[in-house]
């Protein structure tokens, strides 16, 4: 919801009392981040795959979108601007509300 709304304020407005380099949103990513690496780590282990394989393709793969988003990125921002934050947003929300129904559909 959050990036929704973010997509209505002005440059200033946006950043002005987040930093997301401190305190609880800083303890929530890395703790976030280490539980999604440990999960991986796990998965990887469990079904048999050769880590130093896998490890260098995510690598090369995060590598590479991390340079390609960091050249793109800052284009396609000034072209689409609030309407990209808002519709990201929006598919997120939906993304979430289709694992949501597709689990109580399951129970």
């Amino acid at each position: 919801m959050r990036m929704v709304w973010q997509s209505f304020k002005n440059e200033d407005e946006k950043y002005r009392d987040s930093d997301p380099t401190r305190g609880w949103s800083l303890l929530v990513l890395a703790l976030a981040t280490s539980q999604d690496a440990l999960a991986t780590g796990l998965s990887l282990a469990v079904i048999g795959i050769n880590i130093w394989v896998a490890s260098l393709v995510i690598g090369v793969t995060a590598f590479s979108m991390t340079w390609l988003a960091s050249r793109v990125g800052p284009l396609l921002g000034k072209a689409f601007g609030r309407r990209a934050e808002l519709a990201g947003g929006l598919i997120l929300i939906l993304i979430g509300f289709k694992i949501l129904f597709d689990h109580l559909g399951k129970s």
